[in-house]
């Protein structure tokens, strides 16, 4: 298998690891190239074949590329490397902006987008578990700290900057396109976005949706400044409360107390995804995060719904 990585910080990294891990799992032979836009500090990734620092400099076909830059860039990266790959792994969100996806010739089958919530065994386990009841009103959220989320200053990461595609709104994008995987699309949708806290960064710090399906409310919060953390969803139903804490790897019942807990490393949710990318993705068997769904979920974070 011969793969082309575009952007290889931490969460390309960490892709680029877990391939080699499940390649070696399947007997797959594989070939890493990269697209680098500095040539400084290479150590981390002396193991690829080649390193290109120029589009030009890339002349080969690829089975697949691994879209993991900075959002800002998805969309220019796709385009140009979209005759050279048959299937593109891309790092949430899609982009960082409304584009014309029809225009791009791609067939949106080829293209997955990273939703590894998704893969988390709790999120499989609370999807199975609500399939049978009726839910009236779910509140979704997500609050953390900026300045705690990585290994740098938070003043110089693209989470800080609105231009290189930073934002709450899409940095979480994880709990929209969660609450699709639950529950579909919503026919309406409203959303506050605004940066409100003394961060010091231009991007929003805070998204808050209220969205409407034929039988139910959806409430999604998102924040950069929770000095305490919290990723839950609660569900309020015809005859319970029903709590899925992400962080504990929890799911409660009001009335029935601990359903389940599956505590679990934060990579084996990334294995399950990369793992679904080689398995379905790439045999044609399944995509359920592909380009247009992807793209509509994109819309649904800017507050538009895309029919």
């Amino acid at each position: 298998m011969k793969v082309i990585f575009f952007g290889l910080g931490s969460i390309g990294q960490r892709h680029l690891k877990n391939l080699r891990t499940l390649c070696e799992q399947k007997y797959i032979a594989l070939e890493v190239h990269a697209y680098r836009t500095n040539k400084q500090n290479n150590a981390h990734v002396s193991s690829v074949a080649t390193n290109f620092y120029s589009m030009d400099e890339i002349t080969g076909n690829y089975d697949a590329a691994f879209i993991t830059n900075p959002t800002s860039y998805h969309y220019e990266t796709l385009n140009s490397i979209k005759k050279r790959a048959r299937y593109f792994f891309v790092e949430k969100p899609l982009f960082d902006r409304k584009h014309n996806i029809e225009a791009m010739k791609i067939q949106s089958h080829k293209v997955y987008v990273a939703a590894p919530l998704r893969f988390k065994n709790i999120m499989m386990r609370l999807r199975e578990f609500i399939a049978d009841k009726d839910i009236y009103s779910v509140r979704v959220i997500c609050s953390s700290y900026l300045p705690h989320w990585r290994n740098m200053d938070y003043r110089n990461s693209y989470s800080a900057m609105k231009d290189l595609g930073g934002g709450v709104e899409l940095d979480c994008i994880h709990e929209l396109d969660y609450v699709t995987y639950l529950f579909g699309f919503p026919s309406r949708v409203n959303v506050l976005l605004g940066k409100k806290s003394n961060l010091s960064i231009d991007s929003n710090d805070i998204a808050v949706y209220t969205m409407e399906y034929d039988d139910k409310i959806v409430e999604v919060h998102l924040d950069y400044f929770g000095i305490y953390p919290q990723r839950k969803i609660e569900l309020t139903t015809n005859e319970d409360l029903i709590v899925c804490d992400l962080l504990q790897d929890t799911i409660t019942s009001k009335k029935n107390g601990l359903i389940d807990q599956i505590r679990e490393e934060t990579n084996v949710m990334y294995l399950n995804e990369l793992n679904y990318f080689l398995n379905e993705v790439v045999t044609e068997k399944d995509n359920f995060n592909d380009l247009v769904h992807a793209y509509k979920v994109l819309m649904l974070a800017k507050g538009e719904i895309l029919q």
